[in-house]
């Protein structure tokens, strides 16, 4: 069922197609030859969709299914021939959101193949006499791993249908979370890759690309004007986690910008970090960014959620144990930075004191 050109077409990642591309018994040295230039250029825009516009890239599927399959390989080389964990991230998340398109419009029987057979995530079809409670059910151990990283309460396993070890998911719901492990598998092909040699051909369209990428990722000079000396480990952890390119959620990104402009960072610092997510929209990040600095909607200006809320997201470290009679994360920051400027003030009058009594002695030996 998943050999057909067009299922391979849609889904290059899957093991198949690998074995389709060393059927044909391709080199990598052949590839910049002109016999393959529409592989090669059609490699080219998925990157350079997915670089423009990230979680919106629209990269489609080409006409011709050989096409596709062979310029997902040729893409995945060229990304690992870069060696960009930024970009690699970024690519990934676009293509696998385009499998996610296409999982959701596929009968249940493809779906539960592909995801157990593929990716390992046990989930089933529902059968007529559940079919009320949702098209799938996933096996919850299988669910938690999955959704770890998506902070949304309606995500939560209090909040969904269980029944017998299985959490019930409508086509979309299951979608979103095989998006998490597609990008997973795409990652994994792409450390694999690096560092295979591409021939003189392909460095040409390798060294167009890194050019691009210079261009998208110019916000990285405002990263190293950002200071966190007094940030809260909450919100440390949320920075730490986004700059690894873990799947940080909507929340949580909320709460970053929120905190980041209430300490006085400026938008463009937000931005900045911001940029250095794999799905940055710069349009997008931009126009919340402003929403939330209260410049757009409402105009109201917002605080960052309280600590209580963080907790309840999953987002506080070590349940506050770390940060003792704090409330909101924006109070931790403000506590630790009068702390320093009383230590400062502290040791400078300290050093005056010093310094003049040294300065006595020195006179008084002059003399």
């Amino acid at each position: 069922m998943l050999r057909s050109e067009r299922m391979l077409a849609k889904y290059p990642f899957i093991a198949a197609a690998r074995d389709y591309l060393a059927r044909r018994g391709i080199s990598i040295d052949e590839l910049g030859s002109e016999r393959f230039g529409r592989d090669v250029e059609r490699a080219l825009s998925r990157i350079a969709e997915a670089l423009e516009r990230g979680e919106e890239a629209v990269i489609g599927l080409h006409q011709d299914e050989e096409v596709e399959v062979l310029s997902f390989a040729i893409a995945l080389l060229l990304v690992a021939s870069i060696g960009d964990n930024w970009l690699a991230r970024r690519w990934a998340l676009a293509e696998s959101l385009r499998c996610g398109r296409f999982l959701e419009e596929e009968v249940p029987e493809v779906v539960a193949e592909l995801l157990k057979s593929e990716l390992g995530i046990k989930v089933e079809p529902s059968p007529p006499t559940e079919s009320e409670l949702g098209a799938y059910k996933v096996w919850v151990p299988h669910y938690l791993a999955l959704t770890a990283r998506i902070d949304s309460l309606e995500w939560k396993l209090v909040n969904r249908v269980v029944r017998k070890g299985w959490v019930y998911v409508t086509p979309k719901e299951l979608a979103r979370v095989a998006v998490e492990a597609i990008q997973k598998r795409i990652m994994s092909r792409y450390e694999d890759a690096r560092g295979t040699p591409l021939p003189d051909s392909l460095s040409t369209v390798a060294k167009r690309i890194r050019e691009m990428l210079a261009v998208k990722r110019s916000y990285e000079a405002e990263v190293g004007q950002v200071s966190e000396e007094y940030w809260p480990p909450c919100m440390a952890k949320i920075k730490k986690e986004l700059l690894a390119g873990l799947g940080v959620g909507h929340f949580a990104n909320f709460a970053l910008a929120a905190f980041m402009l209430t300490a006085g960072y400026t938008q463009e610092q937000v931005l900045a970090m911001y940029s250095q997510r794999s799905d940055f929209n710069e349009k997008i990040a931009r126009y919340q960014t402003e929403h939330i600095a209260g410049q757009r909607g409402s105009r109201v200006k917002y605080t960052p959620p309280s600590c209580s809320t963080m907790k309840t997201h999953g987002l506080c470290v070590e349940d506050g144990r770390l940060c003792p009679g704090i409330k909101n994360p924006i109070q931790y920051y403000r506590r630790e930075a009068r702390r320093a400027a009383l230590r400062k003030k502290r040791e400078q009058k300290s050093g005056g004191e010093e310094g003049r009594e040294g300065g006595g002695g020195f006179l008084a030996t002059s003399t």
